[in-house]
């Protein structure tokens, strides 16, 4: 903002927080967040494997139905990834048209976390260097700490169904 120009208060504050801060901080909330993130320490090791073997699942079901058609997207150390995120492409598969004919089978987004859709490549994919022809068929999918395997078979039937679908294979 200019100096000189003053904007009038959007909230307004008590004097206690000079008038800048409106609202009491929510105590109860806080009291929560501190017993949940408690809860969480104790089991991230167990939590993290988990995910780890819903995450592997996963992927091996894919590269069972596609082959050297799917590559992993990033670090392959698996210390340098996250437990929970695959970012996998399909060769010739265009993530977009297949989220969109999954419909609400599969929560997932094509592309990259930071991406905000359209047809264009995302930065991230750029970033890494990603070739244009994997990039398209990008699919970013996540597990927690309540999938199971069976929900992880639901979603790599549906994917592999549509992908081979768009592929011709089926």
């Amino acid at each position: 903002v200019k100096r000189g120009i003053r904007l009038p208060n959007f909230l307004f504050g008590g004097g206690q927080e000079q008038g800048r801060r409106a609202g009491t901080e929510n105590v109860l909330l806080i009291a929560g967040i501190g017993k949940a993130a408690e809860v969480v320490a104790g089991e991230l090791d167990s939590l993290a494997e988990h995910m780890w073997s819903m995450r592997s699942r996963l992927l091996e079901r894919l590269r069972t139905a596609f082959g050297s058609r799917v590559s992993v997207n990033g670090p392959q150390d698996r210390s340098r990834l996250l437990p929970n995120t695959l970012s996998v492409s399909i060769e010739g598969v265009k993530a977009g048209e297949l989220l969109a004919a999954l419909g609400d089978k599969v929560a997932a987004s094509a592309g990259a976390a930071c991406h905000s859709g359209g047809a264009t490549v995302s930065a991230v994919l750029r970033a890494i260097q990603l070739p244009s022809n994997l990039a398209v068929g990008t699919l970013r999918l996540s597990v927690g700490r309540h999938t199971t395997g069976d929900e992880i078979d639901q979603c790599a039937d549906a994917i592999i169904d549509e992908a081979k679908r768009q592929l011709g294979q089926r």
